[in-house]
């Protein structure tokens, strides 16, 4: 019988992963609370399920292999089951009290969700704000309650202009702010770029960092350099800089507003429609954080989902030069999209 060096037998994880597939929350929950219940620790539950599966989860919806609906739909089982495991877990009334939330306008809740379980499973007393947290959300949390410190998730390179906005924030009440997620480089540039207190990769590593994290943290400094300001700029006008990112683009490959009514939301001009914004915030962010990987991941992934729909060949170059166009007047910024 083969077992994972978590303790997972081969069998338990064909089950859950058939559970993932089929979208059925109960069996999905039943199965790993099965395995936590013969022993195996609940972060390697968490990591060699929950994780393991959102992760294929996402790698089939990029080659095409799973519709968007159906990749929803696995999210939720990952989400029941974390819920459910957590809700056998004691609450801890000692101990300072952190704050886990996933950042303005991110949706990717289940790695937030996945870290606040697993400091709670460790004994620490965690509040979980979910996925989206607004600015205005956080600090009155923390003025209500005072935390060690907050956690802040991000998976998208797009939702890292938000990160600094929220980094600014949390600072601004002298709180310690850690990031993670897979916004981020792995060496934590990102995240020391945009002021956050601290990096964390993973759960073990937020727990390692919460010994030696500052009582009180300073207001986050100013970023001003040149790319920054531009990157205000273009977020400034982003709703515009995007519909005419689009327009140019469907100009150039003969479309109609982004993907034609009859299409599937699947299609490759839907999805180059709908990741335009992701591609002008990826770009803010790269700016903000004066790394061009920011720019150059988001292209090549986008580049990839395209080509897996089967797309236009000159679909990313034309989208490409729609963004040099609109943004030409910006010198950062285009510097910026020649390095990628």
């Amino acid at each position: 019988m083969s077992v994972t060096a978590a303790g997972l037998e081969q069998h338990e994880l064909a089950a859950y992963w058939a559970a993932v597939e089929s979208a059925d929350e109960r069996a999905a929950l039943d199965l790993a609370t099965s395995v936590r219940d013969r022993g195996v620790p609940l972060e390697d539950v968490l990591r060699e399920l929950v994780v393991a599966a959102q992760l294929r989860v996402g790698e089939l919806w990029a080659d095409n292999t799973w519709s968007v609906a159906r990749e929803h739909a696995a999210t939720a089982v990952g989400e029941v089951v974390v819920r459910g495991l957590a809700a056998d877990l004691p609450e801890s009334d000692t101990g300072p009290k952190l704050i886990v939330a996933c950042v303005e306008r991110e949706w990717h809740a289940l790695p937030a969700l996945v870290v606040a379980t697993t400091l709670r499973a460790r004994g620490r007393r965690v509040e979980y704000l979910g996925a989206s947290a607004s600015r205005d959300q956080l600090i009155g949390r923390i003025l209500d309650v005072g935390p060690r410190a907050v956690l802040l998730s991000a998976s998208l390179t797009s939702s890292l202009p938000r990160v600094r906005r929220q980094i600014e924030a949390v600072r601004g009440t002298g709180t310690p702010v850690v990031v993670g997620g897979r916004a981020f480089d792995t060496a934590g540039l990102r995240a020391q770029r945009l002021g956050a207190t601290a990096y964390a990769a993973t759960p073990q590593a937020a727990l390692d960092l919460l010994t030696t994290l500052p009582a009180h943290v300073p207001s986050a400094p100013g970023l001003r350099h040149l790319g920054a300001a531009e990157a205000r700029a273009i977020l400034s006008e982003s709703d515009t800089v995007t519909r005419d990112v689009i327009a140019s683009t469907d100009v150039v490959l003969g479309l109609s507003g982004g993907g034609e009514t009859a299409v599937s939301p699947d299609d490759w001009r839907v999805v180059l429609a709908n990741f335009v914004p992701h591609v002008v915030d990826s770009l803010a962010g790269s700016l903000l954080t004066e790394d061009p990987r920011v720019m150059a991941e988001t292209r090549a992934w986008l580049g990839d989902v395209l080509a897996r729909r089967g797309a236009d060949p000159a679909a990313l170059p034309a989208l490409d030069e729609a963004l040099a166009l609109r943004l030409r007047d910006y010198p950062e910024t285009i510097r910026m999209l020649n390095a990628v």
